[in-house]
């Protein structure tokens, strides 16, 4: 699968060669050439060498070749996510990379759970910014619903858990997340309960829109 965070850019060639990529921790790497597809992107080490990743964890790119070429340009993502996420943005990322989730999804679950709102009471007794019944805040050492921190670490250790649990599939662990695992395995997928399937499609539709095409400047 390939690499996330050229899509603009890339979208006629779907490869840039010789470039220097810019991750969105600060750290770099130069690679000999970078494709992508969809959300996701292969790096080419040289070598045969290959490392495949989100694009999402892609902040910029840089060429490596002479400047003035028309091909010399800085890639750069428009952190749209964080710009929906607001204050809450950097205790998301954080709490994604605790939980080796993708810091997008679990901005876009906040938002459909409860629109950020860290004391949102739902009228099943779901609570905070990822709405954590009582026994799943408590299976995840949860003691303040209303804390966002405890919140989003109980929340995100749920859903890696689920991830986990069913082969990394996220609409499954989304599914589940909103009607339960048991159900999930019931119906051997997706549950056909409306108000479930509403959610997988809204959470995955707010990701995408969250990943919003790349600048290109000369």
């Amino acid at each position: 699968m390939l690499m996330p965070a050229l899509v603009a850019t890339l979208a006629f060639s779907g490869v840039v060669a010789d470039e220097l990529v810019i991750f969105d921790d600060g750290r770099t790497l130069e690679v000999s050439a970078l494709e992508v597809s969809g959300d996701q992107a292969v790096l080419d080490l040289g070598g045969g060498a290959r490392l495949s990743l989100p694009l999402a964890r892609i902040a910029s790119v840089r060429s490596r070749r002479p400047a003035g070429a028309e091909a010399a340009r800085v890639v750069e993502r428009a952190a749209a996510w964080k710009d929906e996420a607001g204050k809450f943005a950097e205790l998301i990322e954080a709490t994604a990379r605790r939980h080796n989730l993708d810091p997008v999804l679990l901005m876009a679950m906040a938002a459909v759970e409860s629109n950020f709102d860290p004391y949102a009471v739902s009228s099943k007794g779901a609570c905070g910014i990822l709405q954590l019944i009582p026994a799943t805040a408590e299976r995840f050492g949860v003691v303040d619903v209303f804390d966002a921190r405890q919140n989003l670490n109980g929340g995100a250790g749920y859903l890696r858990w689920l991830l986990d649990r069913f082969g990394g599939e996220t609409e499954l662990a989304l599914a589940a997340y909103n009607a339960g695992e048991n159900a999930v395995d019931r119906h051997g997928g997706v549950p056909p309960y409306p108000e479930t399937r509403d959610y997988v499609s809204r959470v995955l539709s707010r990701r995408t829109a969250a990943l919003r095409p790349l600048q290109a400047s000369n």
